[in-house]
């Protein structure tokens, strides 16, 4: 099973009634960034991820029940189990961070997302600009590394020779891209959507195939 498809399966839901406000994407977020980042305690996962402590404490029993973290009084940390899952994530994506503000000109807070040997995955980014702004993100560049360069998919050219911008080097030195690489940046003008549109873009690069 992929590990996108992991993720669904944690985040389904269970019951009859109302729709939840999280799904696969935040599930997958969170375990990036308690990979990351733990111990965390619910009130940190909900500012983190822009949800009120009820889906947190759903998202986390859910998490608990996979056998894929441990809730102590110290907060959420993940079990060895939830440790392989969250190694899977890191090495196909080892870089998620914050960009600086309007990076790219894009507006507000910006993630920069490291998509490990993917350029094969992407046509022209417009499925990743998509479900970025599905997820909240107001906007998208999908860029590929190629021959030492920044790429737009689809166009020839070298990026920091068309675009002249000191925003080129502050990318490669967050992310240190190497050949083959797809880089995605999000902007939003809440720093939650920012991660979480940057993130489901890349989960879709797990299952894209040149869309």
């Amino acid at each position: 099973m992929s590990v996108e498809a992991r993720l669904r399966r944690i985040a389904e839901k269970r019951y009859i009634g109302p729709s939840e406000s999280f799904d696969h994407v935040h599930v997958g977020l969170l375990i990036y960034y308690l990979g990351e980042h733990a111990p965390k305690s619910r009130s940190q996962i909900a500012k983190f991820l822009g949800l009120g402590e009820g889906s947190v404490r759903t998202i986390l029993k859910r998490l608990a029940g996979a056998s894929l973290i441990k809730v102590t009084k110290e907060g959420a940390f993940l079990s060895d189990r939830g440790s392989e899952l969250f190694k899977e994530l890191k090495s196909m994506f080892p870089v998620i961070t914050e960009g600086s503000r309007g990076l790219l000109s894009l507006n507000g807070f910006t993630v920069i997302v490291l998509a490990k040997s993917m350029e094969g995955k992407v046509s022209r980014g417009i499925e990743q600009r998509d479900m970025a702004i599905r997820y909240g993100a107001k906007g998208a560049m999908t860029l590929t590394y190629r021959n030492g360069h920044f790429e737009i998919p689809g166009e020839a050219g070298d990026c920091e020779t068309l675009f002249p911008s000191g925003d080129w080097s502050r990318i490669r030195g967050s992310v240190h891209p190497e050949d083959g690489d797809v880089i995605l940046v999000c902007g939003s003008d809440k720093i939650q959507n920012a991660y979480l549109g940057c993130f489901s873009a890349a989960l879709t690069l797990l299952r894209s195939n040149h869309t």
